[in-house]
């Protein structure tokens, strides 16, 4: 009821616990840019991961679409000649593949395709992280920490590429699912417990450490997903993935210097990590980034002179920018 009362003010509640979630309690610990503030003009770091973001969103829209229409297309190439496209719309409703490329669209956009700009929320924090969550769509949360371990537009591109697949394929939705069967299982097998609790008590911590342990396969999985896609969506927006993928490599490298990749030596720890091995994942990258890079989509945007102009604009690949906010004067 509160939600449809005042939809702004339930969003606004809803980011709040989102920012407290992640250790914010100040207001002024977080900066949020739309796409509309963006100034092709400006140089400063946190207007140049929103340009990029918004290269990012167009081709992850494009490719959304490419997707849907394809599998509407197999649809209809499996329909009898003499069906008209009206009557088609039943056998596109009952399509798995369909109507998954339409939710992601949903996803992506919200119930009115491009209902509202794009927001970067920018989090002062330690920790490099950025991160999406379908229950505040079309938001892009990055800390500060990953802008400064991030070196140039290519790397960021790859970043927000990764968390943009996280929302196309709906992985939030999928790992609460995921986590509401096994605590599901978890309370039906201790209801069955045929000595009224004895043993409920011996293996209740046993089977909080399986759900633990499955809940983290999946998120794995998903981080694999989310790093393919990503790679994709990144090339198609006309970034170096080569060059982007070092980023990885410095993730890697802060958690040498953190303290946390000799944890992740242990086989125990492994098996509760959320996310694979970053040295993994930046081989991984770098290696498919070989094929998965703006070069082959030189014959589509890449090879465009707006294309260029951008680039040239807001450094794909480009230095880092300096941090003061300096804008470069419109001529």
């Amino acid at each position: 009821m509160d939600c449809t009362k005042s939809p702004e003010a339930m969003q606004e509640q809803i980011l709040q616990s989102i920012l407290l979630s992640v250790g914010v309690k100040d207001s002024g610990q977080v900066q949020i840019l739309a796409e509309r503030d963006v100034s092709v003009y400006s140089v400063s770091r946190v207007h140049q991961v929103a340009a990029v973001g918004h290269k990012i969103i167009c081709a992850a829209r494009e490719y959304v679409a490419e997707q849907l229409q394809n599998a509407m297309d197999e649809v209809r190439a499996k329909l009898p000649p003499d069906v008209s496209k009206d009557d088609a719309a039943t056998p596109y409703e009952k399509d798995a593949t369909v109507q998954f490329w339409l939710d992601a669209r949903v996803r992506l956009e919200g119930e009115k395709v491009r209902s509202r700009p794009w927001q970067y929320v920018f989090i002062q924090s330690k920790l490099p992280n950025a991160f999406v969550t379908e229950i505040l769509p079309q938001r892009i949360f990055i800390t500060t920490a990953m802008l400064e371990l991030t070196t140039n537009a290519d790397e960021l591109a790859l970043i927000l590429g990764h968390e943009v697949s996280h929302l196309i394929y709906g992985h939030v939705s999928q790992a609460n699912q995921v986590e509401t069967m096994l605590r599901t299982l978890e309370v039906l097998l201790l209801t069955v417990d045929p000595t009224s609790g004895v043993l409920a008590l011996g293996v209740i911590g046993l089977l909080a450490g399986l759900r633990k342990a499955a809940a983290a396969a999946f998120s794995r999985e998903h981080e694999q997903e989310a790093d393919d896609l990503g790679l994709i969506i990144a090339a198609r927006a006309c970034f170096d993935t080569v060059k982007g993928a070092e980023v990885m490599h410095a993730m890697h490298q802060h958690s040498i210097s953190a303290g946390t990749e000799l944890v992740r030596d242990s086989n125990l720890v492994r098996l509760y990590d959320t996310h694979p091995p970053s040295l993994e994942r930046y081989r991984l990258l770098k290696e498919k980034s070989v094929d998965e890079n703006y070069t082959k989509y030189l014959d589509r945007q890449c090879a465009t002179v707006s294309s260029r102009l951008r680039e040239a604009l807001w450094g794909s690949p480009s230095p880092k920018p300096p941090k003061n906010g300096t804008v470069v004067e419109k001529k």
